[in-house]
């Protein structure tokens, strides 16, 4: 695996005024992908066995092209390190109309209960979606 991806329907709560994706829920978008990888790489069991869980550090969100309402989208999901924090680019895909739409940059950091920073979970560099 290269990178994650996670497919989803745009709802009709999720439309501004103007019947497009309100640029807020892209983000919401995002974020519900990255709970995918956690999940489908079983490193949310990992994180809950050492009582560590991931906080987003920094977001940076680049639109390009509208979602509508019914539109299939696809998101994908890649990683890197940088010393304890993991960078990723998800890529949202409009795949009705077949365009990109928007793409998220951001930060993941793991810390603890008493929000003390860690090192990356080894298990993760085992992971093929994770480059170095």
């Amino acid at each position: 695996m290269d990178k994650s991806i996670f497919r989803l329907t745009v709802r009709g709560y999720e439309l501004d005024s103007f019947g497009h994706v309100n640029n807020a829920v892209y983000l919401q978008y995002a974020e519900e992908a990255k709970w995918h990888f956690f999940s489908e790489t079983k490193l949310l069991g990992l994180m809950n066995e050492r009582g560590l869980f991931p906080v987003i550090l920094e977001n940076k969100l680049r639109y390009m092209h509208e979602l509508k309402m019914h539109d299939e989208v696809r998101i994908e999901t890649s990683w890197s390190t940088k010393g304890k924090t993991l960078h990723f680019t998800q890529t949202i895909f409009n795949e009705t109309e077949n365009v990109k739409s928007c793409v998220v940059k951001g930060t993941v950091a793991f810390v603890d209960h008493e929000r003390i920073m860690h090192d990356i979970p080894e298990e993760l560099f085992k992971l093929e979606i994770l480059q170095k």
